[in-house]
């Protein structure tokens, strides 16, 4: 059985305000139209046809990890490279950052990446209502940028919302009621508390290091754009105003960062607290049973020359001085509230 071989090369054509996606396969040519060519995971081959197609050179997986932290931002030709952070599985508890390689060419937009971040999906499909997004590379990529960051702040506002869940549970602690038996498992309690806490603390940082490189693209194009459409004001207020959305952003994500770290000390405190309550208790028993213990411990020391022993009612005088000596420290600490 033959399997036939999917196509990750999407072309988006634009003509006469009409958006339509074509899948190429390397030996065809760029429609006559197209703003938007996108690669998913492309092959070996598919990377040459576009690089000889656009007279470009397309960035392999390995490079664009490296350019992620090195160089993400550079030009060759007339072709303008943006290696961006995207979050990708943003609605797992465990999300991960994969790399995104913008090349912006006189005439069109490619988008390389080996992950399907949903900010993608959404865009395309907006883009297939509303053909005038997609009209013109930079358009495009104002669009994909827009709809990144929207994804994040979405993300930042669940986690928002799930700090405020963590913060109840850490101050409100309910005390589970079963069988007319009070349970307190406060040790598996504040683990499960410090375990949300970190996967919302590794979420924020996630949007954070997405956040800064979108924020720093934006830098270099808002450069790039000024000297290639000089009297272009609507694309330079454009993408001010994302600029300014991400910085907010940012602000944001370093208020819940904050969250964080208050949370996590308040887990630990709280925690500490109840340790101490529990050595409290130990503590306050041990001064109880003290004074029974030192009076059973002088009259268990069997010396012959003790007038004690020879009482007819020593016994139960030693009983009733343990029990005394035992119910007086327990009264006096209550009395100071101790208990």
């Amino acid at each position: 059985m033959v399997v036939k071989s999917v196509v990750m090369i999407i072309a988006y054509i634009n003509i006469n305000n009409t958006l339509n996606k074509v899948e190429l396969e390397p030996g065809n040519t760029i429609p006559v139209g197209c703003v938007w060519l996108d690669l998913l995971e492309p092959t070996i081959e598919e990377e040459k046809f576009i690089e000889k197609s656009l007279n470009i050179d397309a960035p392999t997986r390995e490079e664009m990890n490296k350019f992620e932290v090195m160089s993400p931002f550079y030009k060759e030709g007339d072709a303008y490279y943006m290696t961006v952070t995207a979050l990708h599985k943003a609605e797992s508890e465990y999300p991960d950052a994969t790399a995104i390689t913008f090349i912006i060419t006189p005439n069109y937009l490619v988008t390389l990446r080996y992950h399907r971040p949903r900010p993608f999906n959404n865009f395309a499909a907006r883009a297939m209502r509303q053909p005038e997004i997609c009209s013109s590379p930079e358009i495009v990529l104002e669009g994909l940028i827009d709809s990144l960051i929207d994804r994040i702040a979405d993300a930042l506002e669940k986690s928002g919302n799930e700090l405020d869940s963590i913060l109840k549970s850490i101050f409100e602690k309910k005390v589970v009621k079963g069988n007319n038996q009070i349970k307190d498992n406060s040790k598996f309690y504040y683990n499960n508390v410090i375990k949300k806490v970190g996967r919302t603390g590794n979420v924020i940082s996630k949007n954070r290091e997405s956040l800064l490189s979108i924020n720093r693209m934006l830098i270099f194009y808002s450069q790039i754009d000024t000297l290639k459409n000089p009297s272009r004001k609507e694309t330079r207020a454009k993408f001010k105003t994302i600029t300014r959305e991400v910085i907010s952003l940012t602000e944001y994500a370093n208020f819940l960062s904050q969250r964080i770290s208050f949370l996590l000390d308040a887990t630990l405190g709280m925690l500490s607290v109840e340790q101490n309550s529990i050595i409290k208790v130990f503590t306050v028993a041990a001064a109880v049973f003290m004074p029974p213990t030192l009076i059973a411990s002088i009259y268990g020391m069997n010396f012959h020359n003790m007038p004690e022993l020879d009482w007819t009612y020593g016994y139960p005088i030693a009983i009733l001085f343990i029990i005394i000596s035992a119910i007086a420290p327990y009264y006096y600490f209550k009395k100071k509230g101790w208990l």
